[in-house]
């Protein structure tokens, strides 16, 4: 089984995994930074995912430093991204983590054009079974859970795509 050492999460993969019970799917990174922000945003407002980061061994949260948080204001405003995404590309360039973890479509964009490497929920499944942390049934079943379960939106051609590609490997 294969293991990631860090990794910089925004609350959307975080919350996606757990609504489908596959948060320990995230067990395949050492660390997963998450914001101050990301952490009331799923905590305060007692959203999916609570209790699996609050009871999780594998998130970490990181404090900003000055600079840090300046530059989550300028990303916020020069992008129009929520404080959580700002706050989590600015820790991950803080932090010099090239993983981001996010499936924001303006946070993809914004985090790829600053040489991060970004994957979404469905890439995090993909990786865990390319890594051998997963079977191919159940990579399978997360991905069809996350279209029928969770708040993350799937069209349909794109879960046959990914199971198409799942079979593939």
């Amino acid at each position: 089984m294969g293991k990631i050492k860090i990794a910089v999460s925004n609350s959307g993969p975080l919350i996606h995994l757990s609504q489908v019970g596959s948060f320990g799917i995230l067990d395949m990174i050492k660390d997963v930074y998450i914001t101050q922000e990301v952490f009331d945003e799923i905590c305060s407002f007692n959203l999916p995912g609570r209790q699996d980061v609050k009871g999780s061994k594998t998130i970490k949260i990181k404090d900003l430093g000055k600079d840090a948080k300046n530059y989550s204001k300028l990303l916020s405003e020069e992008y129009s991204l929520g404080l959580g995404e700002a706050t989590s590309i600015s820790l991950a360039k803080q932090e010099k983590v090239k993983l981001f973890l996010t499936d924001d479509l303006l946070a993809r964009i914004v985090a790829k054009n600053m040489g991060l490497e970004v994957h979404g929920t469905i890439g995090i499944v993909l990786r865990a079974f390319r890594l051998g942390n997963i079977t191919k049934k159940k990579a399978k079943e997360v991905i069809g859970n996350l279209q029928t379960g969770s708040s993350l939106f799937i069209t349909t051609d794109l879960v046959r795509y990914v199971m198409n590609e799942i079979e593939k490997m």
